[in-house]
């Protein structure tokens, strides 16, 4: 009897250890897949230019996920010193005055230094600006090839020590309900310019319809 006790009590403690082994494996991997650098090794472009990339809440963010709405995209960094919270700031008031919501325009704000810009570092930015902005970072490479699809200029100007500061275009990306690139929206432009140029990248261009028989026969 002795024994079959020892058994059991030996097999309930196999079994304890084996679950705290599951469970430290299982806070490991969270911690591991948790890790900034790996949170940016998940980002990545596609062909067709949908991107993949981290907010600044540490979650994977889609471009698909902007289908159905304008929205518009706007490349800097969290260290620029002016131009980039004034434009930012310009078009959330923009927005607001439209009656629009975050719902209505998203604006999207790829960060062009990676290396500095962290989902945290991007999360402090855009609360200081007190608007609602989604903000996004990833692999160097990923953001590059994103910049490059755009055509956005990047230069890394140094300065004293390892600082530097970046030159970079100044004009957002416009965008229309179906995702396609609609005008850009430059920082000189009159607000009412802007407006008119929001509220026509909300309606879809008009369905493509085949032309008839006598038109084709016309043009012959």
């Amino acid at each position: 009897m002795q024994s079959d006790f020892r058994r059991s009590f030996m097999e309930r403690k196999l079994r304890l250890i084996v679950v705290l082994l599951l469970l430290l494996g299982a806070a490991g991997y969270l911690w591991w897949a948790a890790r900034p650098e790996r949170r940016y090794e998940q980002s990545g472009v596609a062909e067709d230019g949908n991107y993949r990339l981290v907010a600044q809440d540490g979650s994977l963010f889609q471009r698909s996920s902007l289908k159905g709405h304008p929205y518009i995209t706007y490349f800097g960094y969290a260290s620029c010193p002016d131009r980039c919270p004034a434009m930012l700031a310009r078009l959330s008031r923009i927005r607001a005055r439209m009656g629009w919501t975050h719902e209505d325009l998203p604006i999207v704000f790829i960060t062009v230094d990676p290396a500095r810009d962290t989902p945290e570092r991007l999360d402090a930015f855009v609360k200081s600006l007190g608007e609602n902005i989604i903000a996004l970072t990833g692999e160097p490479q990923v953001i590059n090839r994103i910049t490059d699809n755009a055509g956005v200029f990047v230069k890394i100007i140094p300065q004293s020590g390892d600082n530097y500061r970046i030159e970079h275009t100044t004009k957002a990306f416009l965008y229309n309900v179906d995702g396609d690139f609609w005008d850009t929206v430059s920082p000189q432009e009159a607000d009412a310019r802007i407006e008119a140029k929001l509220r026509d990248a909300a309606v879809s261009p008009p369905p493509k319809t085949e032309m008839s028989h006598a038109t084709l026969d016309r043009r012959r």
